[in-house]
């Protein structure tokens, strides 16, 4: 190693490397002074969570104040909410660098919702940061939380893997890993990593199968004698399968059975996703008072739907033969008659032809070649493709100055995605894609680039007690949205704005004696308007949102040993100018803007005991309240699948009131054994309000403040054993079965009373409610082994 003023001894060397590493270390070691709620994940824990059965959401519900749910094994469909707070409201990074969609925000109904950027098996770690993180954990946009994955990375052992598994529901997967440990003797020599898994399920819920390809590739180059180092990362996923777009009618379920789900034959809703992820990532020691770190990323996805229901079961439907319907996503639902015999026909309430950029005719597939028979228009709006690209590119460079009393480190991101979106509508998958003719959606697109910078102080003062940690986010971001075709209209435009903000942080903590820290903390953040938000409708053009602002106050205390962990804290989360919308499929109204308020607040706490060295207990608990302050037209369910209201006073839907993991863990040799428990509190369930007349509260979604999803409690267990093999190259075998929800609870993740929008019509009086349901996991096993080499 060079140090600046000329060469230095071997053992003066040895003792800068020495130093830097301490510095390290205790740049680590400072996270225990963090003046928030923070939580770490575990390799085990991710382990427990069984990568084929789970999800890097599902995987979150180990922590407090998280809900989380898959509609079947893996990355298929996942909802979560921090706090009450949505997914795309929320912000997700990858060894630093955001996976946030920056147009959207993550985890929208029906996007990308098989497979993603990054899966279980891929990670070795995640930390979670409810409220308001400091400013250089923060990622990008967010008003309730951070998750924060850290990847796995080559290291010095060289070894191969080979694993399968097989278990419930007709679910496999294989797979192998390579790793080429130190590829030769040097404390600079390089090290490679390779992953390779496949997976295939039928889905716990009758009809929704799904096949998945993750590969992973991580190389490292140390340099300066290991104080340094540059990697690149490379993650390709792939995902497909059948998911289900409402949930199933609870007469059904209880004709037939807690996981059944209408037949291919009466429709489906089918989706697959690809993910590239790119990371070229460098940590340089400048000397012993700073650090760089950067990142440069490019994120690519790709998406493809087709969604088909039975015309029969359409009409059947439109004619009250039979309240359900087994998939709404068609475009006779949301826009009724379409096509120029529509139009001259007057009934069609939207104009959904326009010559030479939507020609389309429905009618033409009516077989009782009536055009006067509403009904028939069923027959050729029976199914819908969707085509979506992103790409995304970026920086994170990042700057650690130590000092005498205070570190202060300084950032940004600099970042631009850009995307694209077409959408066909025809009378059978076997019709052609023509732009012009049955696109509803062609040309254009959303972007946005954005410039971010922060800066914070860490102060050690008073012997190192007293931690005061401050600092500033700075935001800036130009949005646009450009639309050729939209819902089969030809209306060229360019909805553009430049948004930004200037968002502080304060934190405090205080180490007592006895191992017990105070701490506290004040933060501000903000979330930018959707990209899919600056639409233009008949009314004229709409004005872009503004961005969506919380204020969290948060405090707690927390004891720290290698033999206890305690936690306790308080928040209060106050989100002002929330997005709030008004959209009518059938006459092409569309109204945006921030009229909404609402209210997070409650406690956590969490505890770990060692008991023994083999031996752990651990658990944590939360109580939430998350309520309107103002009412709304607004999104009124987590997962975003539902326009509604929001009325002032009431609870969000889908929020459970309390949340609680509890468990042990022991390691005995060979054996180790996890046992856990997991229990959700209730949460108000929605509703459809019928208001003819009313445009914006008939068929709304609101709140129901007299139905509450009941509470459940499951329970698991993983039990692992590692044999030591001498067989030629191999070492040793690792066998695992892993059991969720033992006891086989039957519950409901999510409930509601629905009405089905048919024909343009989203509530007709005189029709009774549905209450349907998406179930949660029955017991499952899933055994699996592992060779080592």
């Amino acid at each position: 190693m060079v140090v600046s003023g000329g060469n230095t001894s071997p053992s003066t060397e040895a003792y800068e490397t020495k130093k830097v590493h301490i510095i390290y270390k205790k740049l680590l070691l400072k996270e225990k002074d963090i003046p928030n709620a923070v939580t770490h994940i575990s390799e085990k824990q991710i382990k427990a969570e069984n990568p084929t059965m789970g999800s890097i959401q599902t995987l979150l519900k180990q922590t407090p104040s998280v809900n989380a749910y898959n509609q079947g094994p893996g990355q298929s469909a996942p909802t979560l909410s921090i706090r009450g707070v949505r997914n795309s409201e929320l912000s997700e990074t990858l060894d630093g660098i955001p996976i946030t969609d920056l147009l959207n925000g993550s985890g929208n109904y029906l996007s990308n919702n098989v497979g993603s950027p990054i899966t279980l098996g891929q990670i070795d770690g995640v930390t979670v940061y409810p409220g308001i993180a400091p400013p250089d954990k923060q990622g990008y946009g967010t008003i309730g939380g951070t998750i924060a994955y850290s990847s796995k990375q080559a290291t010095d052992e060289r070894y191969g893997e080979l694993e399968g598994g097989y278990g419930s529901f007709s679910t496999s997967h294989e797979g192998f890993t390579l790793s080429t440990g130190k590829m030769y003797d040097d404390a600079d020599a390089p090290r490679a990593l390779l992953q390779y898994d496949q997976s295939q399920t039928a889905g716990y819920v009758d009809n929704t199968p799904a096949k998945y390809h993750d590969m992973f590739f991580n190389i490292n180059k140390p340099y300066d004698d290991g104080l340094s180092d540059v990697g690149l990362t490379v993650i390709y996923n792939q995902g497909r399968g059948n998911i289900q777009t409402q949930p199933t009618p609870l007469d059904l379920i209880s004709k037939n059975g807690y996981t059944y789900n209408f037949p291919y034959s009466d429709g489906y809703y089918n989706q697959g996703g690809q993910f590239l992820t790119t990371i070229l990532h460098d940590e340089t020691y400048i000397n012993e008072h700073a650090i760089f770190d950067g990142s440069l990323f490019y994120l690519h996805s790709t998406l493809q739907t087709e969604s088909y229901s039975n015309p029969q079961q359409l009409i059947a439907n439109y004619n009250n033969e039979t309240p359900y319907i087994a998939n709404i996503q068609n475009p006779w639902s949301f826009f009724g008659a379409m096509g120029p015999t529509a139009v001259g026909n007057g009934t069609a309430s939207g104009p959904f032809y326009s010559p030479g950029y939507f020609t389309y005719e429905p009618l033409i597939f009516n077989p009782n070649g009536d055009p006067t028979d509403p009904t028939s228009y069923a027959y050729g709006e029976t199914s819908e493709n969707t085509y979506y690209h992103s790409n995304e590119v970026g920086i994170t460079p990042k700057f650690t100055f130590f000092l005498p009393y205070n570190t202060i480190t300084t950032g940004a991101l600099v970042a631009k995605e850009s995307s694209d979106q077409t959408q066909y509508i025809y009378g059978s998958p076997d019709m052609p894609e023509i732009n012009g003719y049955n696109s509803t959606q062609f040309g254009g697109g959303g972007q946005r680039s954005v410039y971010m910078g922060y800066v914070q102080d860490k102060l050690d003062l008073l012997n190192n007690k007293l931690h005061i940690l401050g600092g500033l986010r700075a935001t800036g971001a130009y949005s646009s949205n450009i639309n050729q075709v939209n819902y089969g209209i030809y209306n060229p435009y360019k909805l553009q704005n430049y948004s930004h903000s200037g968002d502080p942080y304060l934190g405090i903590s205080y180490d007592l004696p006895e191992h017990v820290t105070a701490y506290g903390s004040f933060g501000k953040a903000e979330v930018f308007a959707p990209v899919s938000d600056y639409q233009e409708g008949d009314s004229g053009t709409t004005v872009a949102p503004g961005a969506e602002t919380v204020r969290l106050y948060e405090g707690g205390m927390r004891y720290d040993t290698p033999k206890l962990y305690l936690n306790v804290d308080y928040y209060y989360q106050k989100v002002t100018h929330a997005f709030g919308f008004f959209d009518d499929f059938a006459t092409n109204e569309q109204i945006y803007g921030n009229p909404g308020a609402e209210l997070f607040s409650g406690w956590e706490m969490a505890a770990q005991y060692q008991a023994t060295p083999e031996l752990q207990f651990f658990g944590n608990g939360s109580y939430n309240r998350a309520r309107y302050l103002t009412g709304y037209s607004a999104f009124d369910t987590i997962q975003e699948d539902q326009f509604g209201y929001a009325y002032r006073g009431t609870s969000l839907s889908n929020v459970p009131d309390w949340l609680a993991n509890f468990g042990f863990e022991e390691d005995h040799g060979p054996f180790s054994a996890r046992v856990t428990g997991q229990y959700t509190g209730r949460e108000y369930t929605t509703y459809d309000i019928a208001a003819p007349g009313n445009p914006i509260l008939n068929g709304a979604t609101a709140t129901n403040t007299n139905l509450l999803n009941p509470a459940n409690v499951v329970f698991n267990v993983l039990l692992t054993y590692k044999m030591k093999v001498n067989y030629g190259d191999l070492k040793q075998l690792t066998f695992s079965i892993n059991a969720q929800n033992i006891f086989n609870e039957h519950y409901y993740n999510y409930l509601y009373s629905q009405y089905l929008p048919q024909g343009g019509q989203y509530a007709r009086p005189g029709e009774p409610a549905v209450k349907a349901a998406l179930v949660g996991p029955p017991a499952s096993i899933m055994f699996d082994v592992s060779a080592k080499f």
